[in-house]
């Protein structure tokens, strides 16, 4: 059995809740993937052969880890998800300066009319020429690349867990309407227009991602984002109205067709983790990023639910190598080892310490020699 071979299997039995010889670690490297693979940012995401490599660089520097959440990087094709401006380094920003979302209000009522009217993908197609400069012209470098990547990583012997995101409708608009106009003017001011483009949206995406599935490019897993439709930010009837239901079919879908969603919860989803109850066993990523009580979830969910998470970003940045050691054993033996994941809350931070990241494999190393 190749290391690759070993690897994804470990990860399957964490998934399917199974025991492991060793509690899997997953690598949340991006803009740390520059830092620690010795170049600027501006050339980690304009050269998409720099940007494998300083990855894979990086995974191999962290220790025995498991697995990534992709081989490769751009922030061009975040327009993709949340409909928003980019500022990339070496463009908008200086050649290290990270990423940042320009959000501003560029959708309109009318839009969404228009959308209700024509249909998404024809205005989609119209709004990314015109008031993002062509996203998918932007984009197209990090998906030419991506067989090449792929590829790169199981001769590195590195599983990649996440090989798409789709979002929901309202992480989409929430994104090209600016936040508080979508909550004021929208969810609250017109409801039942949001439902319609809701719906014709939706339609849209699961339409995509269910011929996705069925092809030959069939991922294994993709994320599925909740990062602003949290029921921390929403109260019980809109969370439901309006995020719940678009999120639970796009679970349904992937589980349909034998591909692992991994629900990379952002913010606090405490409040809301009952919902999840509902999806079978073995079939699911529940990913946190540190805002969510890890130990409620584990307690709601965890005897059917991968959990993996949930190191927060300042404890990486500003933390000392044995807090991060405690902070990581402490989840890893009282979630796991059974369905547990190490890895990061969302992203490991651009500032984070090496000795501290380092700690992730360790303590799955140290745990496993027990």
């Amino acid at each position: 059995m190749s290391l690759y071979e070993e690897r994804k299997n470990r990860i399957d039995a964490a998934i399917r809740m199974e025991d492991v010889d060793k509690i899997p670690v997953i690598s949340g490297a991006v803009a740390y993937a520059a830092a620690l693979g010795d170049i600027t940012l501006e050339e980690y995401v304009s050269d998409m052969e720099a940007c494998c490599t300083a990855t894979l660089k990086t995974v191999e520097r962290m220790g025995n880890i498991d697995g990534v959440q992709g081989y490769h990087f751009s922030p061009e094709i975040l327009p993709l998800l949340w409909l928003s401006e980019v500022c990339v380094p070496g463009k908008e920003l200086g050649k290290n300066e990270e990423w940042q979302i320009h959000e501003k209000e560029l959708i309109t009522q009318d839009d969404y009319k228009e959308i209700i009217a024509d249909g998404f993908p024809q205005w989609q197609q119209k709004f990314f020429k015109e008031k993002l400069g062509d996203t998918m012209a932007k984009a197209a470098p990090y998906f030419q690349y991506d067989p090449i990547a792929k590829q790169r990583g199981i001769e590195a012997g590195i599983f990649n867990i996440r090989e798409g995101v789709i979002a929901t409708p309202f992480e989409m608009f929430c994104g090209g309407r600016s936040l508080t106009t979508f909550f004021m003017d929208d969810l609250i001011g017109a409801p039942n227009l949001v439902d319609e483009v809701f719906k014709v949206t939706h339609e849209f995406t699961l339409k995509n991602t269910e011929d996705l599935f069925r092809s030959e490019a069939k991922p294994y897993g993709v994320w599925i984002g909740g990062w602003r439709a949290t029921p921390g930010m929403l109260s019980p009837e809109m969370f439901e109205r309006f995020s719940w239901k678009y999120y639970k079919e796009m679970v349904d879908l992937c589980i349909s067709y034998g591909v692992v969603p991994i629900m990379h919860l952002d913010s606090n989803w405490t409040p809301g983790l009952h919902y999840f109850k509902e999806f079978p066993a073995g079939k699911c990523i529940m990913a946190l990023d540190g805002k969510t009580d890890i130990f409620s979830a584990k307690e709601v969910v965890g005897d059917k639910m991968c959990i993996m998470g949930d190191v927060p970003a300042e404890l990486f940045a500003f933390g000392k190598p044995e807090e991060v050691y405690n902070y990581i054993k402490d989840r890893a033996t009282r979630i796991g080892p059974k369905g547990y994941m190490i890895c990061s809350g969302c992203d490991i931070p651009f500032n984070a310490k090496y000795e501290n990241v380092k700690m992730m494999a360790k303590v799955a190393d140290d745990l496993a020699k027990r």
